[in-house]
């Protein structure tokens, strides 16, 4: 059997990014790297691996190395549109999801997909387009035909108002803004939220706790130089990683009023070989893509 190569577009990751298998093998994924034990879970996918040349992430099977090449950004901000889904069906208040995304392009529209396929009773989505960059028609006609009303609105500040789930996605900035009571922020862009809006939050969850020290963010300085100074502002707490809570090792949210703050801050876990696996199968199993020999 010749070796071949399926070259995917972000298109076709838009497209397969309703694949449920892939938000539970990021799960499987967290809970083990959480626990230290990559090895019971098959993190490696079974030797497969992926790789950074530049533009494109390069997954290769272990087996019959079989080539999928894909946008390097679109594997990174699938991955973030799965933990996105994950950190919502746990740290939500229980009940209607009344969200807002805000952010522009093809991140902003990977976050609409997943919170249409994966997140439970989304009633209303309010979209906000930093840039400019709107997103397809396409995409919120699907939300329409769902059952999930969304309106276009101005400003984030327009955007947030009311909403229970905040999604920063894309490269966007907030001014100083305040949040719901009970509302959960997460937080994918990489960009530091203002020290003001940090006030207001309770409890900080991460996708992985051991790069958190490596990672430079300000929640993270803040935090400690509240703690050893005991001035400036309050700096909420790191309590767990997602994959404890996942594991049902740690509650999660603990009182409907708080707000809680996600971070997403990946440390060098973007091209992840099990997500690329699972984008590899789904899209050859629907006919996405182009194919070549190799």
């Amino acid at each position: 059997m010749n070796a071949t190569t399926l070259r995917l577009s972000n298109d076709d990751l838009r497209r397969v990014v309703e694949d449920g298998d892939a938000v539970q093998a990021m799960a499987t994924a967290l809970i083990a790297r959480s626990a230290g034990r990559e090895d019971l879970t098959g993190l490696a996918a079974d030797g497969a691996t992926v790789r950074d040349d530049g533009e494109t992430a390069i997954y290769e099977t272990a087996q019959d190395r079989q080539l999928c090449v894909m946008p390097a950004a679109g594997l990174r901000e699938y991955r973030l549109a799965v933990l996105t889904a994950l950190a919502t069906r746990h740290l939500v208040v229980p009940g209607v999801v009344t969200a807002s995304v805000i952010g522009s392009g093809f991140a902003l529209e990977l976050q609409l997909t997943i919170l249409r396929t994966h997140v439970p009773n989304v009633s209303h989505v309010a979209v906000a387009t930093t840039g400019n960059q709107p997103p397809d028609r396409a995409v919120l006609d699907r939300l329409d035909r769902d059952g999930i009303g969304f309106s276009l609105v101005e400003t984030p500040a327009d955007a947030m108002f009311g909403a229970n789930l905040v999604v920063l996605a894309g490269v966007t900035r907030l001014d100083a803004l305040r949040l719901a009571k009970g509302a959960v922020l997460v937080n994918t862009t990489g960009v530091d939220l203002p020290v003001a809006l940090l006030d207001g939050v309770h409890a900080v969850f991460v996708d992985d706790r051991e790069g958190l020290a490596d990672s430079g963010r300000a929640f993270v300085k803040t935090h400690r130089a509240t703690r050893r100074g005991g001035r400036g502002h309050r700096s909420p707490s790191v309590v767990a990683d997602l994959g404890r809570v996942l594991a049902g090792e740690h509650p999660g949210r603990t009182d409907h009023d708080h707000v809680l703050l996600v971070e997403l801050i990946g440390s060098g876990t973007e091209l992840d070989p099990v997500l690329a696996g699972r984008i590899h199968q789904a899209a050859a199993a629907a006919g996405l893509g182009t194919f070549a020999d190799h």
